[in-house]
């Protein structure tokens, strides 16, 4: 958070220093407002870029074998562009290399799974799953459906490897 604040306050001051220069070039036909608007404007550029990029900059610097399943997006009054375009806030991140079946031979497999907030640290969680019959339980969402199917097509592939 540290960085991003600093690296608003330099962005604000080129911008601003470059409408000073511009202004003065233009022999004062520009406005004075010109300066503090064009940093003003320059900051909120930042933060619109900060928001929309956080969610792929992220997940690019996940390890390989931690993949993105879910993607979970907010709107906000103070963004009211959000209400169009919805800003990815959390992630929800399978390590594939944690996928594994329980040890008890029950059909269950087991996988790690991050949860991973905007400026909050990462939570880790182990599910398991029942690829053998995948139930619906009430209330599953698209994102569930996709969880499960990512958590089983890589045990199968596993247990594929694991055979030959």
């Amino acid at each position: 958070m540290l960085f991003e604040l600093v690296a608003a306050i330099t962005l604000a001051l080129g911008i601003g220093g470059l409408a000073y220069g511009l202004r003065r070039i233009s022999g004062g036909r520009l406005p004075k407002t010109v300066i503090p608007v064009a940093a003003a404007l320059a900051l909120v550029a930042f933060a619109i870029w900060g928001d929309y990029s956080w969610a792929s900059r992220t997940a690019s610097a996940l390890p390989a074998r931690v993949v993105v399943v879910d993607e979970l997006g907010e709107s906000n009054v103070w963004r009211p562009w959000s209400y169009l375009f919805p800003v990815t806030e959390r992630l929800v991140a399978l390590d594939e290399g944690s996928v594994r079946p329980e040890a008890n031979d029950s059909g269950l497999v087991r996988a790690d799974l991050y949860f991973i907030e905007r400026r909050q640290a990462a939570r880790k969680s182990t599910i398991s799953v029942d690829c053998a019959s995948p139930r619906s339980p009430a209330g599953e969402t698209a994102a569930d459906g996709r969880l499960i199917q990512a958590i089983c097509d890589k045990a199968a592939s596993s247990a594929g490897t694991q055979n030959d």
